[in-house]
């Protein structure tokens, strides 16, 4: 049986990609863990089984550990591969450039290398619509030198590993989330970091004022509709460059506040200069942030509604759900399997 590759299977999206590929499809996959030997990767990986399904067995002996290191050589697996789906990379803000480059394109650089000498068919990237940087106005699918200036070492990183894969000679299809977050349907997440951070510091009453531009644009999208597009692309034979966004229906900063203070029940705090940052602590930590809280950029994602049929659920409409969970999870101090929160939600429907 032709298997999926797949990089990053340890991370949230990477998880998601992966039950999706277990749960829909008759695939063997075979996931790219960094460890010392297999035995260590086999275990990292059955800790992904258990944040995805708890105590249950199901689906584990259709994957298969690879123990290696995206910064090294990897040693190519001894199965057909059809489709290497490359998830796995650093979105950390704060890294020096050489730092982000040694993972996120040199990463890409061995996984292009990898898919060459399998005979893979198909390569799909996952990138960040961030690659847009500082670029005002609409940014499309086909966009990616457009004079634009990196906010990050992640943007920018990003942004040389793309040219990677436009370069190479293999089928290739690239997936550009924006901002993820937890399922729409059962608010469930394992990693509550970007936009969490800034709403728990909101709703404990850190914020005196809100760092941002109330007409920012802050485009937020669901693990589930991410997973769902990066997933069609292993499987169909869909290629060039794919927004997975909020797109035209971002929700403004002041959108966005407004919700938050609805669901906290706190008054909203007033708006400064993105450049004015009070002096405390949160205020200070949240400033990594403050990027995102300040764009005019529109993504413009018509390949990905038309191609794919896929279009990202209004924030409005499963805000408090994501929100509900965090509570309940005490915002990843006490978390649930994706199991749990899917047999919640059955039986709350029930």
């Amino acid at each position: 049986m032709k298997r999926v590759l797949l990089t990053g299977a340890t991370g949230f999206l990477g998880m998601e990609v992966l039950a999706r590929l277990l749960e829909r499809t008759d695939r063997e996959v075979l996931c790219l863990v960094r460890a010392r030997d297999h035995a260590a990767a086999e275990q990292r990986l059955d800790g992904v089984f258990s944040t995805l399904y708890g105590d249950a067995p199901r689906y584990r002996s259709r994957v298969c550990a690879m123990p290696g290191d995206l910064t090294s050589h990897v040693t190519p697996p001894d199965a057909d591969v059809d489709v290497v789906c490359h998830c796995a990379a650093s979105i950390a803000f704060d890294l020096e450039l050489e730092e982000a480059r040694e993972i996120n394109v040199d990463g890409t650089k061995t996984m292009l290398a990898l898919a060459e000498e399998v005979g893979a068919r198909r390569f799909v990237h996952v990138s960040t619509a961030y690659v847009a940087g500082e670029h005002a106005g609409t940014f499309s699918e086909d966009m990616l030198d457009a004079g634009q200036t990196s906010r990050t070492t992640s943007e920018q990183s990003k942004w040389e590993a793309e040219h990677l894969v436009r370069e190479a000679g293999l089928e290739w299809a690239i997936a550009r989330p924006s901002i993820v977050m937890g399922e729409s349907d059962t608010g469930w997440t394992p990693a509550f970091n970007v936009l969490y951070w800034p709403l728990r510091a909101f709703a404990r009453g850190l914020f005196a004022h809100v760092p941002a531009r109330p007409d920012g644009r802050v485009d937020v999208v669901p693990v589930d509709y991410v997973a769902d597009g990066i997933s069609k692309l292993i499987e169909t034979q869909e290629t060039g460059t794919f927004h997975l966004v909020s797109g035209a229906e971002a929700a403004t900063v002041d959108e966005l506040a407004e919700m938050a203070c609805s669901f906290f029940g706190r008054p909203r705090p007033p708006y400064v200069e993105t450049r004015t940052l009070g002096d405390s602590a949160a205020e200070e930590h949240g400033a990594v942030y403050l990027p995102y809280f300040d764009m005019d950029v529109v993504f413009d994602d018509a390949r990905t509604r038309e191609r794919l049929g896929l279009q990202a659920p209004p924030l409005r409409g499963y805000f408090g759900t994501l929100l509900r969970y965090a509570e309940t999870a005490r915002w990843g101090k006490r978390g649930n399997s994706r199991q749990e929160a899917h047999e919640r939600l059955a039986t709350a429907a029930g």
